[in-house]
């Protein structure tokens, strides 16, 4: 069965990279560079350190996987993914890449469904919770905010890139229509995007303190746009010699197109989030 979280990203990426992000665009060229920077971000802005125990909600191939391992040394990792082909392929990378446990402490689920969190029960709770570029799609985010807040550490964060609503986005405009027509036909749900001080109120009502939201829209949106724009024009195939043929790259193209709209119509932003559990 076809699933719209699949391994259609390898294409874009160079030899080895399976990365699937939108990117930090500040200084990379590249999309697998650019994806590797925005992971980074994330990392720092949590403050992973070598006694992290790291729950990964949404890990796509692996990659950001072996980054916490490999760069920031965590303690533990695990974590759950929506897709059967990417946790599949994240489970070969880790083992081939001399992380066994690692590989089989990462599970294919939904990341609402409480029996996902409660699957290794005798593991250490996580100190940190992780959500690169894909909170937008979980079925609710608030109900991800709780459950991340139940089986946080004491005291432990929460950290994610994701799409805020402008403060200036008017909802009954034709630019909200348009805007939740996009967002239909990509998997994500209408009660995700809301405004900044909407989404600061839905971290507090679920038990975070400590709230950073760092507007990074300039080195994301625009990036990715100019990236898909590129790579749609070429209809080549990526480095690794694999081609997604034309409907793939539309899709892509038809995403940056989408995100250069949002980002010149001040309709969307991108932002780091971090957070802390109350105590």
């Amino acid at each position: 069965m076809s699933e719209f979280h699949d391994l259609a990203e390898l294409a874009l990426n160079r030899e080895g990279q399976s990365w699937g992000n939108l990117g930090y665009w500040q200084t990379a060229t590249g999309y697998s560079d650019a994806c590797r920077a925005l992971a980074r971000l994330l990392g720092e802005q949590a403050k992973l350190d070598r006694q992290s125990v790291v729950f990964d909600a949404g890990f796509g191939c692996g990659d950001q996987l072996l980054l916490w391992l490999d760069h920031f040394r965590v303690a533990q990792v695990r974590g759950a993914n929506l897709s059967r082909s990417q946790t599949s392929y994240a489970k070969a990378r880790l083992a081939n890449a001399g992380f066994p446990a690692a590989a089989h402490a990462i599970m294919q689920g939904d990341i609402n469904d409480p029996k996902v969190w409660a699957a290794a029960p005798n593991a250490d709770r996580p100190s940190h919770v992780l959500a690169l570029d894909c909170a937008y799609h979980f079925p609710s985010r608030v109900e991800f905010f709780a459950l991340t807040r139940q089986h946080l550490a004491p005291l432990g964060q929460l950290a994610l890139t994701d799409f805020i609503l402008s403060d200036h986005h008017q909802t009954h405009s034709l630019a909200h229509r348009l805007l939740c027509w996009m967002l239909d036909r990509s998997h994500i749900a209408r009660a995700n995007m809301v405004d900044r001080d909407h989404y600061l109120r839905q971290l507090q009502d679920s038990g975070f303190s400590d709230i950073r939201i760092i507007d990074i829209s300039e080195h994301v949106m625009p990036g990715f746009a100019r990236f898909a724009r590129r790579v749609h024009s070429e209809n080549t195939a990526a480095p690794s010699g694999q081609n997604t043929g034309w409907p793939g790259m539309l899709k892509y193209r038809l995403t940056g197109r989408f995100l250069q709209w949002a980002y010149r119509r001040s309709i969307l932003r991108y932002c780091v989030i971090s957070a802390t559990k109350t105590a």
